[in-house]
């Protein structure tokens, strides 16, 4: 008897549904979403990219999933992230690759466990996931990193664990790596967690977590040999925490000690970064590593040794505000009352004089205790027990609890002498106008009948002496010598072609100023009394509108006019002066305007101008080269459509003052200056061709870097980094330039730092712009 065929039972298929949730689809079963689910997918960040999929399904196949996704993108052509929730337990490989085979796109998958974090993003821990996977149409997968956005400083020593040195294990985070030795689980589980749970993710720095708790500490020869691994562009990025134990000399901080063994500037936190990426906040680690109070100073930055017996003091890179009604004079300093200021410190506060104290060091160098915040203020100043007390009740409930008062004696302070002479500045700065006449007619004595293949030198001494043509001396010829050689007059100048501008003597540098300068008002005001006397009245008004309950100094009244006088273009000649090296009135009035800019906010990012180079010099800007600007640089920090020029030259700028709150009515709003003596190095030149603009790319030297060899040398990877950000808003600010109206010399633009234009062309456009003296 034949056996009876019973007709074959098919496993009838789950219909997937799918459910937009904040900036994801939820692919589910005919349920609901489960709670897992639904967290996970409101928390994660769009993708620009890929529509982002969360699969809460177990065994969820490609064509279910390919079906559940069209009901709602429809036929829109993106490709898929997949993430598994809880639920799902896992995507495989198969199916990533037949879902990427059956919708014709590539498709991101999640091989393991995925955790996430405050920032909208996710990670895959290295000991329970292999990382993010992706799939192209046909194609062989390719691992793509763990973390989900990417970061810019992910490269491939970030991504999976690294053992360096003898007992160095580095482990990535979320947030960057993990530099720690081994040690008991128990301690690895309860730090892993709070590094990942707690540490911010900020995509353009990664974060070097030093040390654990409970486990050997990690040494700087092991740090040095990681070190070493990391290419240039991301030890730029990165910053450190200091989080266990390591191990350092006695006599020095772990900052330091970093900076000494890696031979290069360095980054600290000053305190574990917790919150957004955009604006995270900084506590300091107790001993077990739980939190303590938020701190001011969040970056600091090292420096080494270089054949010094003591450290330089470290500087704070970045800092919060303490107090709400503070202005802002530099990075970390902020006016506070009765001629002090408070400056963020290492360990606290330090409420001071604005002029700074010989103890200076000795209280930056002083490092964070996480139990005690410190108040440094100075007993011997009268008022300044007061200020202190009055300065710790404004202070945060939570920081005032542990805040201790720290006294600092000042050192006994030298009597300044008084300036030698009362500069009359009834006529121009500098005798530049009136020399601007003799210095063509003595180029027209000295020029030889037939063109010659040498062009001769002319010694000129730009003395204040010179006031008035009767006094200068006649003009003789003089022998022809080679460019740069010194006289007794000083260096030579070269008629017809631009030059480097010459280091001036001490006296003729208006920045830094000397331990004896005092500003003296009737030197500014003479001679300028209606415009002194306008802007003084202006700048009390906006002084009081800041500080309506402080009296502003007569010094800082005078110094603030003396940068306003600059900017509005009542001192045509003091760049010049300055430039040339020359000594005399000038130099004092510079000196006044440098301190007042020094006071405005500092601007740490790109500024730029038009320039228009003449023949020569460009043979002077070739790549590296470092060039010193002996006056005060004006640049913007956007394109002017009114410039005109045929190269652009953009500087990434780390000191320069932004001076809008003190800019005149017709002014400049986005005007950056840059104080005398600052060097730059040059990191790309393209000179300019037919239908091609030219391009002059510049990067502010910090005092460091100003080694042996000038600066020359410096940080490769720095200077890579900032040629790349240059590049790009050069790239995006070229184009054509509309034409300035001529004689508008108040702006002070377009010229190269560190490069003196041709005396002929100078003293022409001199003598263009200003009436020459009688």
């Amino acid at each position: 008897m034949p056996a009876l065929k019973l007709p074959r039972l098919r496993r009838r298929k789950t219909r997937l549904a799918c459910t937009r949730i904040g900036a994801s689809l939820v692919v589910h079963g005919p349920g609901e979403v489960t709670a897992q689910a639904r967290v996970l997918a409101s928390s994660i960040a769009a993708d620009p990219e890929y529509a982002v999929v969360v699969v809460d399904h177990p065994g969820a196949s490609a064509p279910s999933i390919a079906d559940a996704v069209r009901t709602v993108l429809g036929e829109e052509a993106r490709p898929l992230r997949l993430i598994p929730s809880a639920e799902a337990g896992g995507i495989t490989l198969d199916t990533a690759r037949k879902l990427a085979d059956r919708i014709d796109r590539t498709v991101i998958y999640a091989d393991g466990m995925v955790l996430t974090h405050g920032s909208g993003g996710c990670f895959l821990p290295p000991f329970e996931a292999n990382g993010w996977v992706g799939c192209g149409p046909g194609g062989e997968p390719a691992r793509l990193g763990r973390r989900y956005p990417a970061p810019e400083w992910e490269v491939p020593i970030t991504v999976d664990p690294l053992r360096t040195g003898r007992s160095l294990l580095v482990e990535p985070l979320p947030a960057g790596v993990w530099l720690r030795s081994d040690g008991p689980q128990r301690w690895l589980d309860a730090d892993r967690a709070r590094l990942t749970r707690w540490l911010s993710v900020r995509p353009r720095e990664l974060t070097a977590v030093l040390g654990g708790h409970g486990i050997p500490p990690v040494t700087l020869e092991d740090v040095v040999g990681w070190w070493a691994l990391v290419p240039p562009e991301t030890q730029a990025r990165t910053r450190f925490l200091s989080f266990g134990d390591v191990s350092v000399p006695s006599d020095t901080t772990l900052g330091q000690a970093l900076a000494d063994a890696l031979g290069e500037e360095i980054v600290l936190c000053g305190g574990l970064p917790v919150g957004p990426p955009e604006t995270p906040e900084f506590f300091t680690l107790r001993e077990d590593g739980s939190h303590s109070y938020r701190t001011f100073a969040e970056q600091i930055t090292f420096s080494p040794r270089r054949n010094a017996d003591k450290a330089a003091a470290p500087q704070i890179r970045r800092s919060r505000l303490p107090f709400p009604g503070l202005i802002e004079l530099g990075s970390g300093v902020y006016w506070y009352e009765q001629d002090s200021v408070v400056e963020v410190v290492q360990a606290g506060l330090w409420l001071r004089t604005d002029r700074e104290p010989a103890r200076a060091a000795e209280v930056r160098l002083m490092s964070c205790d996480p139990g005690a915040f410190r108040v440094f203020f100075d007993p011997t100043l009268d008022g300044h027990d007061a200020l202190a007390a009055k300065l710790l009740d404004r202070l945060d409930s939570s920081i005032r609890a542990g805040a201790k008062l720290f006294p600092v004696p000042s050192a006994p302070e030298s009597r300044r002498a008084e300036l030698p002479f009362a500069a009359d500045l009834t006529t121009p700065l500098t005798p530049l106008p009136r020399l601007s006449r003799l210095l063509r007619n003595l180029a027209e004595e000295t020029k030889p009948p037939e063109p010659a293949a040498d062009v001769p030198y002319l010694p000129v001494e730009l003395s204040a002496d010179a006031v008035s043509p009767p006094d200068l001396p006649d003009a003789e010829p003089v022998p022809e010598m080679e460019p740069g050689t010194e006289t007794e007059s000083g260096p030579s100048v070269e008629v017809g072609r631009p030059t480097v501008q010459p280091s001036p003597r001490p006296e003729a540098r208006a920045w830094p100023l000397p331990s004896e300068f005092v500003a003296d008002p009737e030197s500014v005001r003479a001679g300028r009394e209606q415009a002194f006397d306008v802007l003084s009245e202006q700048m009390e008004k906006t002084w009081r509108r800041f500080a309506p309950n402080r009296t502003m100094s007569e010094s800082g009244l005078t110094e603030a006019v003396a940068a306003g006088l600059y900017l509005a273009g009542d001192d045509p000649d003091l760049d010049e002066g300055l430039r040339g090296g020359a000594e005399g009135p000038h130099v004092d009035f510079g000196r006044c305007v440098a301190a007042g800019l020094q006071k405005l906010p500092v601007h740490r990012n790109v500024a730029t101008t038009v320039v228009d180079p003449v023949p020569g010099s460009w043979e002077l800007l070739h790549d590296g080269v470092v060039l010193t600007e002996w006056s005060f640089l004006n640049l913007l920090t956007a394109p002017d459509d009114e410039e005109t020029g045929s190269t652009d030259l953009v500087v990434w700028s780390a000191t320069g003052r932004l001076t809008a709150s003190i800019e005149p009515k017709e002014g400049l709003s986005h005007r950056v200056v840059f104080l005398p003596g600052t060097a730059f190095k040059v990191l790309e030149v393209v000179e300019p061709e037919e239908k091609k603009r030219g391009r002059i790319l510049m990067r502010e030297l910090a005092e460091s870097e100003l080694g042996a060899d000038g600066g020359k040398a410096g940080s490769q990877a720095r200077d890579d980094l900032i040629r790349a950000s240059l590049r790009r808003f050069a790239s995006r600010s070229g184009g054509t330039r509309s034409r300035r109206a001529p004689g508008n010399r108040a702006n002070r633009l377009g010229r190269i730092p560190g490069i003196v234009d041709p005396p002929d062309r100078k003293y022409e456009a001199q003598a263009q712009d200003l009436p020459l003296a009688q």
